[in-house]
């Protein structure tokens, strides 16, 4: 195989473990905080890609204020979801979290099909033109988009958690909440904004992605269980872990999909993700 070859499939792998990235991370920050696994997550990503294409067809808005638009009203809902339906909960126990987010994934799933179409809707790619070639491969201009805005994603959130108060207070309280009660903080209102971050998470990625894969429709449940495939095969406990964990999954995708059969490219998450549970389920790059 040549490289060009090679090439092709690391482009591809990184743009699809690109979203995967801010899925995992989502994953990562919810699991912090309150040690259950939101599986609403996949949810508020498609929820993110039909509420952009909403803004850019029906307000018409232009992209970079229909996008960041869409990243607020995925964090308020973040914060109402948080409030309604965990809040209520953490107290009780991991277990009561997690049925009350598969409550939530419902809800929104049917929400979706209601009011906008049960089918995925086309929405326009963030620039356009043809593809570009880069040493004999080549790659879609909405795969930049998907890397560029996924590595700063990723740079943000760092800096968030490590240089400002309130990522340090959300880091606190995830560690120990009991010491963190202690010298002021509330674990309340940190799981709160857990649950903003990781709503805006799942806007961002909702947004990138849809010009690939379309807005809306059934891609909730499958982009759940890829990023949090690669969350648990990087290390859910670790923000890096995660992020090295679902490009790491994104490009095993496609060397399936390429060496073996595209019909396996999806199952290839379920089985990644059975493994790592098996031998490690500490995950490849967790901190120690």
């Amino acid at each position: 195989m040549s490289f060009s070859n090679v090439l092709q499939i690391l482009v591809g792998g990184l743009t699809m473990g690109s979203v995967y990235a801010l899925v995992a991370l989502g994953f990562h920050i919810i699991y912090n905080g309150t040690r259950a696994i939101n599986f609403a997550q996949g949810e508020q990503v498609v929820l993110g890609g039909v509420i952009a294409l909403s803004c850019m067809s029906t307000l018409k808005l232009p992209l970079p204020l229909a996008f960041f638009l869409t990243l607020i009203i995925g964090g308020v809902i973040g914060y109402f979801y948080e409030r309604l339906a965990i809040r209520p909960n953490l107290e009780t126990s991991e277990l009561s979290i997690i049925i009350s987010s598969i409550a939530v994934a419902i809800i929104l799933q049917n929400s979706i099909a209601v009011i906008w179409e049960k089918d995925p809707m086309y929405f326009p790619p963030f620039t356009k033109g043809g593809s570009l070639e880069f040493m004999g491969a080549y790659m879609l201009r909405q795969s930049l988009w998907i890397m560029g805005i996924t590595a700063a994603s990723v740079v943000a959130l760092d800096r968030f958690f490590h240089q400002t108060l309130l990522g340090k207070a959300i880091l606190a309280s995830a560690n120990n909440s009991e010491a963190a009660r202690l010298v002021g903080i509330s674990p309340f209102r940190m799981v709160s904004c857990s649950f903003i971050l990781s709503g805006c998470l799942g806007a961002i990625a909702g947004s990138i992605v849809a010009p690939l894969t379309f807005a809306g429709g059934p891609l909730g449940t499958m982009i759940a269980i890829k990023g949090f495939a690669g969350g648990i095969l990087g290390g859910l406990s670790s923000s890096r872990g995660v992020v090295l964990g679902a490009l790491l999954l994104g490009i095993l995708e496609f060397f399936i999909a390429t060496f073996i059969s595209e019909g396996y490219r999806d199952a290839i998450a379920i089985f990644i993700l059975l493994i790592a549970l098996m031998l490690k389920p500490e995950g490849l790059f967790a901190q120690e």
